[in-house]
């Protein structure tokens, strides 16, 4: 049997090397995770910022219709896109507001991901460009609008 001297003895026992490269590994499995997990929420914040830009054009549709009909429509991108947004899909529904005869609820929802199983939703209200006739209080159009005369008289005007 051989015996090494203290000042010989130089380097590292198998066993050092072996808990060295398993640390190095659970490290390096860490860090890939967390790289994994960040493309991930990248890829989920492009497509809710694509689908909050996509409802806003839908929206901005609706808007040019000044008061758009009740009920429900629905499509993709195709017409306004073509080819760009494959993945994504709209719905808008147009409601009665329930409390004012001139007020729609309009809310736009775009469907997306895996399955459509993801959606944006934007909502807004729409007033009618026509008064609505029969307005309590309202002789004609609206109390306060151009063509009713409202508060004090100026004389010579």
């Amino acid at each position: 049997m051989r015996r090494f001297s203290a000042g010989l003895q130089a380097g590292f026992t198998l066993i050092e090397v072996m808990v060295a490269m398993a640390v190095l590994a659970i490290a390096l499995l860490a860090l890939l995770s967390l790289h994994n997990n960040s493309l991930r929420i990248i890829v989920n914040g492009q497509q809710l910022s694509r689908a909050a830009l996509l409802a806003q054009a839908v929206m901005s549709e609706a808007e040019m219709e000044r008061f758009p009909d009740l009920g429900t429509t629905s499509g993709n991108f195709e017409g306004l896109f073509a080819r760009e947004y494959p993945d994504f899909r709209w719905q808008r529904r147009v409601e009665q507001s329930g409390t004012f005869p001139d007020v729609r609820k309009t809310e736009v929802v775009v469907f997306y991901g895996a399955n459509f199983s993801q959606s944006y939703s934007l909502t807004e209200f729409m007033h009618s460009p026509v008064p609505p006739n029969g307005l309590p209080g309202a002789t004609q159009g609206y109390p306060g609008l151009p063509g009713q005369l409202r508060g004090p008289q100026i004389p010579g005007m």
